[in-house]
């Protein structure tokens, strides 16, 4: 659906304007678009990343997910208790100015079989469910 926007042009001419595309339909697409051009580079991915409706999203899967506390030990409930529109603002002011850095992995130690001597290290993103971790999913885990 497109809007006039005549508010904008002095010449009385309205410009066209997109509506919003919703999170779904985007990962249909770039899922299509993947499949059909493997070799595609999807450049302009990162603007989606950087929306408030993406990152509102990410935050919901994470913690449906039961994303555990990383090692600054921020829960969802402590994001929540300050304010979770107030958090999805500031990773979205750094992602956009490009000064988000992410953490350092949290190490885990994952027993494998029955041996108690047979065990790997796994690396854990330590942001509070990964809900940081997770924006990039939405383009990618279709």
């Amino acid at each position: 659906m497109l809007h006039m926007d005549v508010g904008t042009n002095k010449k009385g001419r309205g410009e066209m304007i997109k509506a919003p595309i919703d999170l779904q339909d985007l990962r249909r697409r770039l899922y299509v678009k993947a499949k059909a051009e493997p070799s595609w580079r999807f450049w302009g991915l990162y603007a989606h990343v950087c929306k408030r409706e993406t990152l509102r999203e990410a935050y919901r899967l994470a913690k449906a997910n039961d994303g555990a506390p990383g090692i600054d030990g921020v829960t969802f409930e402590s994001v929540e208790a300050n304010g979770l529109e107030g958090f999805l603002e500031q990773l979205r002011q750094e992602l956009v100015e490009r000064i988000y850095r992410p953490e350092r992995l949290r190490k885990v130690e994952i027993p494998k079989g029955r041996r108690q001597s047979s065990s790997t290290v796994d690396s854990i993103d330590p942001r509070p469910g990964g809900p940081r971790s997770t924006e990039a999913d939405l383009g990618t885990d279709l």
